[in-house]
């Protein structure tokens, strides 16, 4: 048997079935998908009941989109009146011999073949063992012909013993609209010890089949559990050596950020200075060494702008205010040297669960944006405990105070290069991984300008993350 998952499945030539029925309903959609799948293979399909069940079994076909009016025109679909064609009583060769000429028939016409669906005569139900007879001659016939039958046996009115014998001399029946093998098909002619045995056999070595089989099943399950917990431990060792490179990688950025630059500029003046006359072609030589690994130091502080983004989060308890504190201490900012001076206003400590090495990151960023700008002697830094979040808010001045508009919205345009971007463009661009990094964890991050060349960014960061995954580790560099 096969079929689509919605549709009546195909049935082998030669198959008898049958419908134990409690409803009209359930039989008259059953015989409409036994008279579809025939008027599908090119076969006759012959129905023989009452005219009260015509009506439903042509409604059923209707609704497989089949043409009934057209098809009975034409002869491929027959309904016959069960008492009209069989007579007031039952001969059962008579019977029998109108079935082969109806068969004969119908592959004459030029049909595949000739499907029958029937309602059982009450005289014939009525007696079991004249079932079983009539039955068993019918099956002889189905299958030396190749011609496909259903019975349809009414639970409701049929007595318990035909309804037995019905059972047991159907190969396959239609129980709750689903097509289903008969275990209980007695074949004709078959000795009851020779059957039953067969049957007990044949049932046991099932019963061995689907124990090897669930059995197999298992052994298979638990190689595969074994092999997917070792690819996860794989995985997870290797998540957690790329993460400790990338991490490393960051570290080694940062400390090669912060010396070289000042050393590059007093190499620089030494080579200028009259003492240092006799050695200055060695100063000069050290100078472009220490420019070419400031501009390695540069490279790797881009890559680490984009490998922070990737690490998985390391959530731990600490106090802001204090990392803020030692960002601004490691970037050097002295204040007595002019340039930029950053006052910390706001709360003395704020503490929640964050990435420390993002968190660092994300002052770092926005710390050297202003320092980019110019000197500046007059930026605050100031971080506000607001129950579930912490908003931090870096407020400078732009030293080109007539780059500001005097609506206030946005920077006019200044020159830089010809694209001609405007101030507000250029901290956008240059704000883009710190963005990134503050939108990984949970927060926002918007730049505001003022007509008196004020600029300000304004984060805010919830005060707790999601832990990691357990497999993603929770060691952090």
């Amino acid at each position: 048997m096969s079929g689509a998952p919605h549709g009546f499945p195909s049935l082998k030539p030669g198959g008898h079935v049958c419908l134990p029925y409690t409803t009209a309903e359930e039989k008259h959609h059953s015989i409409g998908g036994f008279l579809h799948d025939g008027l599908v293979r090119g076969e006759r399909c012959l129905y023989w009941g009452s005219p009260s069940g015509f009506a439903g079994v042509a409604a059923a076909l209707e609704n497989r989109d089949l043409p009934v009016s057209s098809l009975r025109a034409r002869g491929s679909l027959v309904f016959a009146d069960v008492l009209g064609a069989r007579g007031a009583t039952l001969d059962l060769e008579a019977r029998t011999s109108a079935i082969r000429s109806a068969i004969a028939a119908a592959r004459s016409d030029g049909y595949t073949g000739l499907r029958l669906a029937g309602d059982p005569d009450q005289e014939v139900i009525g007696d079991h063992r004249q079932l079983a007879r009539f039955e068993a001659a019918l099956s002889a016939i189905f299958d030396e012909t190749r011609t496909t039958c259903l019975c349809a046996f009414d639970r409701r009115t049929t007595n318990h013993q035909s309804l037995e014998v019905a059972l047991s001399v159907h190969d396959t029946a239609i129980l709750s609209g689903r097509l289903c093998p008969n275990p209980f098909f007695k074949a004709p002619g078959a000795e009851p010890v020779a059957w039953m045995t067969s049957s007990i056999l044949d049932l046991a070595q099932t019963h061995d089949l689907l124990e090897a089989e669930n059995a197999a099943l298992i052994v298979e399950s638990s190689r595969a559990d074994t092999r997917d917990s070792a690819l996860r431990r794989q995985i997870v060792g290797l998540t957690r050596a790329i993460e400790s490179r990338d991490r490393l990688l960051v570290a080694t950025a940062r400390w090669l950020a912060r010396p070289l630059p000042g050393m590059c500029a007093h190499l620089k003046e030494f080579a200028h200075d009259e003492r240092f006359a006799h050695v200055r072609d060695v100063l000069l030589t050290c100078g472009e060494h220490l420019a070419a690994v400031t501009r390695l130091s540069a490279a790797l502080d881009e890559i680490v702008g984009f490998l922070q983004l990737q690490v998985v989060l390391r959530p731990e308890p600490f106090d802001i205010v204090a990392t803020a504190r030692a960002v601004i201490d490691e970037i050097g900012i002295d204040p007595s040297a002019g340039g930029m001076c950053i006052r910390v206003e706001g709360a003395e400590r704020v503490t929640g669960t964050w990435d420390r090495l993002r968190v660092t990151r994300l002052f770092h960023s926005l710390i050297n944006t202003v320092r980019e700008q110019g000197p500046n002697p007059n930026v605050s830094l100031r971080l506000d405990d607001l129950i579930e979040i912490v908003r931090i808010r870096l407020e400078f001045t732009l030293p080109h105070l007539p780059g500001i508009s005097d609506s206030g919205e946005h920077p006019r345009p200044q020159a830089c290069g010809t694209a001609g971007e405007s101030d507000y463009e250029r901290l956008a661009v240059r704000l883009w991984p710190a963005r990134e990094i503050v939108r990984m964890m949970g927060g926002t991050l918007g730049i505001s300008t003022w007509a008196d060349a004020r600029v300000g960014f304004t984060l805010d960061l919830p005060k707790s993350m999601p832990a990691p995954p357990a497999d993603a580790g929770t060691t952090s560099a």
